[in-house]
């Protein structure tokens, strides 16, 4: 994997290229909340030998320098528009794929600006129902969201510094969102979401506020952003997807007229970690 920097002003999102050499429209991958871009470095190798990927790190997370001021985030829609400016380098449409809330920013980059994109593949993409975001925007106008939704809760109290990387590591396999997650791609997330502070201290790149302040905006309001859609999508999901369930699948389905959807058996929401073998040839066969 070769590190290389994608200027934005006077700050970059840090990005790695795999086969970045080959003459050929990239594809670009976009992660999910609190995670980075070298994360999901085993599946794009696995993806990458007649592929030119580009895995970066969104604002706010990994090794990326744009600013990230939490109070300053007012929708998912920042996202959008920072893969945009990223891909109006181009001189050819670009295949989007993304992980949860990198699944999000890419579908909304198709809607947005469809001649910048050739195709995407979106892995459990967060798109909740509009009754969970309006429940959500309720809970947030009384000022309760930060001790009633569990995700924007675990993102506050999240431990954030280490010892060391392999303190991390133990603390990281530890966790339930990494159980069935394999130990490279463990590792791939703490080289590319830590900072080393001293000889005996790390800590996350991606703070806790903006991980906090990305979860709290959740994706209902993305329906109001819906268009019709010419874009070939392919949609990988884990079995009983929560963040997208039938019935935004069903919503899917009327917008996009070329969308297919497949469910990988035995997967969590993690399963570009999981199951490498299955998502990769997912993605490889839509390619």
């Amino acid at each position: 994997m070769i590190e290389f920097q994608i200027p934005h002003k006077k700050n970059y999102f840090n990005a790695y290229g795999i086969n970045h050499e080959l003459n050929q429209p990239g594809i670009y991958f976009s992660h999910a909340n609190g995670f980075n871009g070298l994360t999901y470095k085993t599946l794009l190798n696995k993806i990458s030998p007649n592929q030119k990927i580009i895995s970066y790190d969104l604002r706010g997370h990994g090794k990326s320098t744009v600013p990230a001021e939490p109070e300053k985030l007012k929708s998912w829609q920042r996202y959008r528009d920072d893969l945009i400016s990223i891909l109006e380098k181009n001189n050819e449409p670009s295949t989007l794929i993304g992980h949860s809330l990198g699944g999000t920013t890419s579908l909304l980059v198709a809607f947005k600006r469809p001649e910048l994109v050739s195709k995407i593949i979106l892995i459990d993409p967060v798109l909740l129902p509009l009754t969970y975001w309006l429940g959500t925007k309720a809970v947030q106008s009384i000022g309760l969201i930060e001790k009633v939704h569990p995700m924007v809760k675990g993102a506050l109290v999240r431990k954030k510094t280490w010892e060391s990387k392999e303190e991390a590591f133990q603390y990281f396999s530890g966790k339930k969102l990494f159980r069935k997650v394999i130990p490279e791609a463990i590792n791939d997330y703490i080289d590319g979401g830590m900072k080393k502070i001293n000889e005996n201290l790390y800590e996350l790149n991606c703070s806790p506020k903006w991980e906090a302040a990305t979860f709290k905006l959740t994706s209902g309001g993305n329906w109001f952003n819906l268009k019709k859609s010419n874009v070939p999508t392919k949609i990988i999901l884990t079995p009983n997807s929560v963040v997208c369930n039938e019935k935004s699948q069903k919503k899917l389905k009327k917008s996009i007229a070329k969308i297919e959807f497949v469910t990988l058996e035995n997967t969590t929401h993690m399963l570009p970690l999981e199951d490498i073998d299955g998502v990769g040839n997912e993605i490889l066969s839509f390619l």
